[in-house]
Order: structure tokens, then C-alpha cells, then sequence
């Protein structure tokens, strides 16, 4: 028969191997892991579930160990702390959904505002349900009955799981990349675990699945987005330079004088006065401009678009196309400037542009590079 210590030291544990798989994700994100608002709102929904955990395993102590009197106020406020770390978790988990699919929401602060009120009224909904009796109540026999107060903020924290989830579900119903489809189930998959927590938190009370619910829907995340890193740029959506360096070797390898390679380096004229001038989230959002503009030209020649690093970018087309290495640089200006007309920036936005053909199997792709550069450079230079 185990013991209510047994019990709590079983409780425990979880909770601790949850805190520390939290701390492993939390180390793991970086700013490369997307854009400065993503991050945040990561972080902040990492930090909100840390409070959870850690009091989670503080109302095991009160409950189960026997070490501490388990009165009804000290019962009632940790969970009342519980209950709101839960709720903005959630709230930040839907900013970080909408972030990194750009949704207007969280460029704008009264939205962001008005979408937290809900998980702010968690704890006055909970402070009411305290005093009318309608919180959890624990029963003699070890079980608990839910007051009408605890299933409204289950409620709250279900919805804005729920709005994530369906956010995720129009985006990839309106994807148009694999790469869009791909996170979108990824980020659709976060609330099975999350709902199946809460079954089982309602037919077997006392148990810390929550926390094991929500750990192993974050750990699944990230390692989802970790995976999309390794090809892909996360900021921008476009095939990062690791990538890039394997479609050169792949398609110079087939290159021949009737069947030659282009090469196009793009890089952002004075993209650091943007920064300096701006803030970074503006840098960030001239980044994704210029990618959705190479995404275009890619689309419209049959090429091959990437962030080589930083404001530079790449395009590769591989199949022959009448005047490419005329073609593709004016394309590339005059999409981005219409993006630029569309977008009403308020500081210019262009780009120079130094290119290579390849005819030859033979040519390292690290040459044909620096013949583009070069180019680049030349370009760079004629500006000033």
C-alpha cells in the first residue's frame, strides 16, 4: 500500500523532471530560434509554466507529505498560483503562435492587452470562488469536486489553447510552402497532450499530469523547431546556408555550357542604420520583407531562394531561362520595391546584387561564391 508520503515524493519527482526539461528547452532557445517577439514570447510561456511546476510541487508538499498543515487559505492560494501560471502560459503560448505567423496582434499593443485580460481575471474569478465555496473542494475520500469558479478558468485556459490551435489550423490550410504545412501541424499537435492532461486530471484527481501534459507538448515543439533549423532559416522561412551549400554541390556537380548554374548574392543596402535607427524588430521585419520578395522572384524562375547570413541573401537558378544574369537582378529590384510601396516603410529599403554562371562540373561552388562576391562588391562600391 503506498503511503501519502510515498505518494508525494512520487509527485515530486515529475514535477522536478519537468523543471528540468524545462530548463534544458529554455537553453536551447536562441535568437536564431526566430524573430525578437517569438522569443520573448517563448521564453515568457516557459517562465510561466517554471512558476507552475514549482508550486505544483509546493501544493504536493501541503497535500500529500504531512510535513506542512494544509489549511484551506494556504491550500486555495497555491492553487490559485498554479491556476494563473497555467492561464498566462497559455496566453503567451497564443502570442508566440501568432508571432511566428506574423499575425498583426502582437505588432499591436492594445490587442495584446485586451487578449490578456482573460488570463488576469483568473485569479479574481478564483479569489470569488474562494469565498462562495466554488474552487476545487477536496473530498473524504481522496477526490476532488469542481466548483463552477475552476471550471470557468479551466475554461480560459482551454480557449486560448483552443485559439492557438485553430489559428494553426487556418495557416496551414492557407500554406503555400511544405515548410508553412509542416510547423503549422506541429504547433496544431501542442494541445493533444494538453487536453489529455486534463482528462486525466479530472477522472483521477491529485496526479501531476498537467505538468507531464504540458512538458511533453513543449519538449515536442521544440525539438520540432530545432529540426527545422537545421535546413531551414526560422526568422525569415527560407532555406538557411547549410542548405544552400548543399544545393550548389548537388547542382554544379550536373552543370554543362548548355545547361549552366546562376548565381545571385543579395545584400541589403545600409541595413545597419535600419537597426540602429528602427530597433532590431523593424530589422527583423525588413528581413522577412526581403525574403517574401525572393520567395516571389524563386517562384517565378524556377529558382532556388536562401539567407546566406545576416542581410545577405541568395538565389540560384538551375534551369535556363532567356538573359538570366540580366533578368533576375532587375526582378529582384523592382519586387522588392514594390513590396517596399506596399508595406509603407518609412526608410528605404534596397539592395545590391553580384552574380555568377557556373558551366563547368568541375568549379568548386566556394569559387563561384567569390566571383559573386566579388561582383557584390563592385556593386557596394558604386553606390558610394
Amino acid at each position: 500500500m503506498i503511503t501519502t508520503f510515498q505518494y508525494f515524493v512520487s509527485y515530486l519527482i515529475v514535477d522536478v523532471l519537468c523543471l528540468a526539461l524545462t530548463v534544458i528547452i529554455a537553453s536551447n532557445v536562441s535568437r536564431d530560434s526566430g524573430s525578437e517577439t517569438q522569443v520573448r514570447f517563448f521564453f515568457f510561456a516557459l517562465t510561466a509554466f517554471t512558476v507552475f511546476e514549482v508550486f505544483d510541487a509546493v501544493w504536493a508538499l501541503i497535500a500529500y507529505s504531512g510535513l506542512v498543515s494544509a489549511s484551506a487559505e494556504l491550500m486555495s492560494l497555491v492553487n490559485g498560483i498554479n491556476l494563473t501560471a497555467i492561464a498566462f502560459a497559455a496566453y503567451f503560448w497564443l502570442g508566440f503562435i501568432l508571432a511566428r505567423f506574423e499575425s498583426q496582434v502582437t505588432n499591436s499593443k492594445s490587442l495584446r492587452l485586451l487578449a490578456m485580460v482573460p488570463a488576469l481575471l483568473v485569479p479574481v474569478i478564483h479569489i470569488i470562488g474562494f469565498f462562495t465555496g466554488q474552487n476545487v473542494t477536496f473530498l473524504p475520500g481522496g477526490g476532488m469536486s469542481y466548483g463552477i469558479c475552476h471550471l470557468l478558468i479551466m475554461c480560459i485556459q482551454l480557449l486560448y489553447v483552443l485559439a492557438a490551435t485553430l489559428f494553426a489550423l487556418h495557416r496551414y490550410r492557407h500554406a503555400t510552402t511544405r515548410q508553412e504545412r509542416r510547423l503549422s501541424l506541429v504547433f496544431m499537435s501542442f494541445m493533444v497532450p494538453f487536453v489529455l492532461a486534463g482528462i486525466v486530471d479530472s477522472l483521477i484527481a491529485g496526479t501531476p499530469v498537467a505538468a507531464a501534459g504540458i512538458s511533453v507538448s513543449m519538449v515536442f515543439v521544440m525539438m520540432s523547431m530545432q529540426d527545422l533549423r537545421i535546413s531551414s532559416d526560422v526568422l525569415t522561412g527560407l532555406n538557411n546556408r547549410r542548405r544552400a551549400d548543399e544545393f550548389l554541390e548537388e547542382n554544379m556537380a550536373r552543370v554543362s555550357p548548355e545547361r549552366p548554374l546562376y548565381l545571385f548574392i543579395i545584400d541589403l543596402n545600409d541595413f545597419k542604420r535600419i537597426n540602429d535607427t528602427y530597433g532590431h524588430l523593424e530589422g527583423d521585419h525588413a528581413l522577412k520583407l526581403t525574403a517574401d520578395a525572393l520567395r516571389r522572384v524563386a517562384a517565378e524562375t524556377n529558382g532556388f531562394a536562401a539567407r546566406w547570413g545576416g542581410d545577405e541573401f541568395l538565389i540560384v537558378c538551375t534551369e535556363p531561362v532567356g538573359g538570366e544574369l540580366v533578368r533576375v537582378p532587375v526582378l529582384v529590384k523592382d519586387t522588392l520595391a514594390n513590396a517596399v510601396n506596399d508595406a509603407h516603410l518609412e526608410y528605404p529599403l534596397t539592395c545590391s546584387i553580384g552574380r555568377a554562371a557556373c558551366e563547368s562540373p568541375h568549379e568548386d561552388h566556394t569559387q563561384l561564391l567569390a566571383h559573386a562576391d566579388e561582383e557584390l562588391y563592385e556593386a557596394k562600391r558604386a553606390r558610394l
